[in-house]
């Protein structure tokens, strides 16, 4: 008799907030589990590039430290070592931190290693965490546009020399609003992901203001699952429950949490 192919999502709906070009994979990988997806971008994600971040790129080597703040950070930066024929090689005399576990998988893909990754999640304390002197050091931190200062000002009053490189931009999708709404108010959602803060964050603020208190008790009810610690943060301090976050910070591991547990 044939082998008859486990689908532990089955009959299990799911909405996935992250980027249209991002997407596909977790998406393809949820099918296969056999959860039917419901795909409603809550952010979109633009490339930059300019002649100051190819220069930045380009003389790479002459930075001490690389702060990438983001997994995207790091998917545009090796996309523009690429486009720019930049070398990995050329990156060895540089010291790596990485702003979150999920930023630090991302450059782990790329065979790099990650020299720290700071355990707190204000930017005002992220400073702290680079030990020792930082006087006359260059920084290049890598991010997007929208990211906050922070950073770069707290290491600048250690006398860190810090220069940012914006690879990428996000925006909000507020046409992709009233789908929302449709599908929370519809209660057929079993899990609603989440894989970083700016696509919580949105989702909050594309649902109509004036619905939010009706929309609260729905929200309260969904199982909300979030990839990493940042992004499950950002959900708790707005007072609701994470109820499915994996140990490892992946894609993969990710889809086998939400086949376990819900």
């Amino acid at each position: 008799m044939p082998v008859t192919k486990r689908l532990p999502l089955k009959g299990r709906t799911i909405l996935v907030t992250q980027a249209q070009v991002q997407a596909k994979r977790f998406t393809t990988l949820l099918k296969q589990k056999g959860a039917t997806v419901l795909h409603c971008p809550t952010i979109d994600i633009i490339p930059l590039e300019s002649k100051e971040t190819t220069a930045m790129l380009k003389n790479i080597c002459d930075y001490d430290w690389l702060i990438f703040m983001s997994q995207n950070a790091v998917h545009y930066f090796f996309e523009q070592l690429k486009k720019h024929k930049i070398k990995k090689q050329r990156l060895q005399g540089c010291r790596i931190a990485a702003i979150g576990k999920i930023t630090r998988e991302a450059l782990k893909q790329h065979k790099l290693r990650v020299n720290l990754t700071p355990s707190v999640y204000q930017s005002e304390g992220l400073a702290q965490a680079f030990k020792g002197t930082v006087q006359d050091r260059r920084f290049l931190i890598v991010s997007s546009s929208n990211g906050r200062t922070l950073l770069k000002e707290a290491l600048e009053k250690r006398g860190a020399r810090v220069q940012v490189c914006h690879l990428y931009k996000t925006t909000m999708p507020l046409e992709n609003a009233k789908i929302l709404m449709k599908y929370i108010c519809e209660e057929r959602i079993d899990a609603v992901t989440f894989t970083s803060p700016s696509t919580f964050e949105n989702f909050l603020a594309m649902l109509n203001p004036h619905s939010q208190r009706y929309l609260k008790n729905h929200i309260e009810t969904l199982t909300i699952a979030t990839l990493g610690d940042v992004t499950a943060k950002a959900v708790e301090d707005r007072g609701l429950r994470v109820r499915v976050r994996p140990s490892e910070f992946t894609i993969p591991s990710f889809v086998n949490t939400l086949s376990r547990e819900l």
